[in-house]
């Protein structure tokens, strides 16, 4: 359990989102996974929307994984914008136009190796935009969600993939319009909640050695006034010892995301 006050988020929500995990948390009465965390300077590096919902339903503790952030075994990657629409180099053309940006067209073959920095959309047939080299990582982000942004609002559905997994897709018949988005060094991703500077939502796609899951905490001792966070925390160490751990591997698929880390599911 750590002090709600203590963690500090690195990227933005989405506020809708925000509101629905609220209300299902207050529904079901408790907190399904942890959130993911640096042990030493208590960065969340993922579950933003779980902490935004646990303080908008004012919570005082946090139920949390602590991780040895640099670790080797913590990996961390990007989440691509995955997309199928009609005339795709056309509407990348279009959006980038719009948006009165710098870019260069290209040509590359579409296979699961890493991308340059600077692109920012891929297409089915190969056609690659990138943006111009002046533009820093931030603002590269920045924009992938302003494009992102333009085509949910005209109707289309986005899917959020690792970068190997979205490439897969564009090779397949499965999408034909990527939005590919910069990765960025732990180092950086510290400064980031240190500094209180927010990256857009869902950008940075952290891969750990284990991920435990379905832990299921009841919201009143993550409310409850007149506790210490140590006795917060014992508490949770009862709940978790009365529990069964199934493990599955890598690729398993948990209400319809699917992790490249092994699972620790906990069970009653």
């Amino acid at each position: 359990m750590v002090d709600i006050e203590e963690l500090k988020p690195h990227e933005e929500v989405i506020e809708t989102l925000v509101t629905k995990l609220a209300e299902e948390i207050r529904k079901d009465d408790l907190v399904r996974d942890p959130l993911i965390v640096d042990q030493d300077y208590h960065i969340i590096l993922d579950g933003m929307h779980r902490f935004n919902a646990l303080k908008r339903l004012k919570c005082r503790f946090a139920p949390c994984c602590l991780l040895d952030y640099m670790s080797p075994q913590i990996t961390v990657g990007s989440w691509f914008r995955v997309f199928t629409v009609e005339r795709p180099e056309s509407v990348a053309q279009e959006i980038l136009s719009s948006m009165r940006l710098d870019y260069f067209v290209g040509q590359i073959e579409v296979t699961e190796s890493a991308l340059e920095p600077a692109t920012i959309l891929v297409t089915k047939g190969g056609t690659e935009f990138s943006l111009c080299q002046s533009i820093d990582t931030f603002e590269h982000c920045r924009t992938a969600t302003n494009i992102e942004k333009q085509l949910v609002r005209s109707g289309f559905k986005v899917t959020y993939l690792s970068e190997s997994l979205a490439m897969q897709w564009l090779k397949s018949e499965r999408a034909n319009f990527v939005i590919a988005l910069p990765t960025f060094t732990k180092q950086k991703i510290r400064i980031f909640g240190l500094e209180g500077l927010l990256l857009p939502h869902k950008v940075t796609r952290h891969v750990i050695p284990s991920r435990p899951m379905e832990i299921d905490v009841p919201l009143s001792l993550l409310t409850e006034p007149n506790i210490s966070t140590q006795e917060a925390d014992e508490k949770f160490d009862e709940l978790l010892e009365r529990r069964r751990i199934e493990r599955r591997p890598p690729g398993s698929i948990i209400d319809g995301r699917r992790y490249d880390e092994e699972l620790i599911v906990f069970s009653s």
